[in-house]
């Protein structure tokens, strides 16, 4: 019973710690004195469940959170993992951002100064180095994963579309059988993904 109150104890005071409270306002939250909070938190004395639940419910976790070893601290970690992850994905985007916007800039250009109207196919050209360039730093923040594999295959797909269209604008010939390289080297990302 003393384990228990003091796994309690801890748990809840990592709470408190992590919203920033301090015992007089976490009484008044829940109802109770801060002197109970202090025994609870020191494991000195276990609050009823009807307590602990109203505890649970204004941290916004289960009661079986409170009583678990270490509950606090594992989701703690978890938390500053998935800010972590929340971060890479932001620099993900900016980075596709920035390719859209090189690609704005180049077309902009090519359209005032060349004054080529065909200079919209350079658009296609960004979506592949795209893909290429968030699949590198997707593999570079969590290895081998889904997204990864997803994006290397976006890669070749928007690769071989924009070699099409390119070679169809500028050159006037329909390549439609490039679209066929595609397959195999589709099934070979497949396989690759399916290794150990």
């Amino acid at each position: 019973m003393d384990d228990l109150a003091h796994i309690i104890g801890n748990n809840l005071a990592e709470l408190r710690r992590r919203k920033k409270l301090t015992q007089q306002e976490l009484a008044e939250a829940v109802g109770y004195s801060d002197k109970s909070l202090s025994k609870w938190e020191l494991g000195y004395a276990m609050p009823h469940i009807d307590v602990l639940k109203k505890i649970a419910d204004f941290y916004g976790v289960t009661v079986d959170f409170l009583i678990t070893d270490g509950a606090a601290k594992h989701k703690k970690n978890e938390i500053q993992e998935n800010k972590a992850n929340t971060n890479k994905i932001i620099i993900i985007c900016i980075l596709a951002t920035v390719i859209l916007l090189c690609a704005i800039v180049i077309y902009v250009y090519n359209l005032l100064t060349v004054k080529d109207e065909k200079a919209w196919v350079y658009f296609f050209w960004s979506a592949p180095i795209c893909f290429l360039l968030t699949g590198l730093l997707d593999f570079r923040f969590w290895g081998r994963n889904v997204g990864f594999w997803i994006l290397i295959s976006l890669f070749v797909w928007t690769l071989l579309l924009a070699i099409y269209i390119h070679l169809m604008i500028y050159k006037g010939e329909n390549f439609w059988y490039l679209s066929l390289v595609g397959i195999p080297i589709q099934v070979g990302i497949i396989l690759f993904s399916k290794l150990k």
